[in-house]
């Protein structure tokens, strides 16, 4: 009887000592687990806020290019804050050198801002192929592609971010955007006073918000001269299609200039022949 006690207590204290040693298992790996958790909230906040400016300001820098080019003096409001930088009207070169200082600005703001997260960020322009936006070989390689004055036009800008937050131990993020506006004219119009188009935002997708935040002018050639040429009603009809009724009738033959711009400021101009039921 007195030999069984010693051992039953040692086989007492073995069975505390694992319980305890379990416990302090299962509070360190909830612990870890909770950490884990938080860090990939952290992360994955950081990373969305991060992309989401960066995509913001490619289409600040499309727009400042295709205003510039279009006309600048009309929307100098916007372009003259950038004068100071070498921005040239109807200078697409000089646009492009703007925006890679923008960029690079950009960049170096975002280590600031994240800096408690360890960030690392780069990012370069990227080749991106919207032969299928305009219906025939187009490539963005050098950060902005402006191909304008066709049945099909395009504005675009493409660059690739790169991003680690190494505080919390996320690395090799890598996003691909491309950010841009495609405009076609149906050349065949439904009446003398009917045009139709089609808007597509970025890399396809149907934009349907052309009446409530942006907007699209018409000018007809005549006698060698852009002549605009008021829009009595805008209908959306789906699918990136809209119905414009104007203010008087366009011969078959006419030749039709139409500008558009989406809520960003992104500008397209597309020319076309009309001819069938005009």
């Amino acid at each position: 009887m007195l030999g069984e006690r010693p051992g039953q207590m040692l086989v007492a204290a073995v069975l505390v000592m694992g319980l305890l040693v379990m416990s302090l298992l299962v509070a360190a790996y909830q612990a870890h687990a909770l950490f884990l958790r938080t860090r990939s909230v952290v992360a994955r906040e950081a990373v969305g806020a991060i992309t989401a400016d960066f995509n913001r300001a490619l289409a600040t820098m499309l727009t400042l290019a295709t205003r510039s080019y279009y006309d600048s003096a009309r929307f100098s409001d916007f372009t003259s804050r950038f004068e100071s930088y070498g921005l040239k009207p109807r200078n697409l070169d000089s646009a492009k050198r703007v925006a890679f200082r923008y960029l690079n600005a950009w960049a170096n703001l975002q280590r600031i801002v994240y800096a408690e997260h360890g960030v690392q960020i780069s990012w370069r322009p990227c080749v991106s192929d919207v032969s299928q936006l305009l219906g025939r070989p187009a490539y963005v390689f050098d950060l902005i592609l402006i191909d304008w004055n066709r049945t099909t036009s395009g504005s675009y800008v493409c660059a690739r971010l790169q991003l680690n937050l190494t505080n919390v131990g996320f690395y090799h993020w890598v996003s691909t955007s491309l950010i841009g506006l495609t405009l076609s004219i149906d050349q065949s119009c439904s009446g003398e006073d009917t045009l139709r188009i089609r808007v597509l935002a970025d890399n396809g997708t149907y934009y349907g918000l052309l009446l409530a935040k942006g907007w699209v002018e018409v000018y007809l050639l005549d006698r060698r001269n852009w002549r605009r040429i008021p829009i009595k009603d805008v209908t959306y009809e789906g699918f990136g299609i809209y119905r414009l009724r104007l203010e008087e009738d366009v011969k078959d033959g006419s030749r039709v200039l139409v500008v558009i711009s989406d809520e960003r400021g992104i500008l397209v101009l597309g020319q076309a022949t009309l001819r069938g039921g005009c």
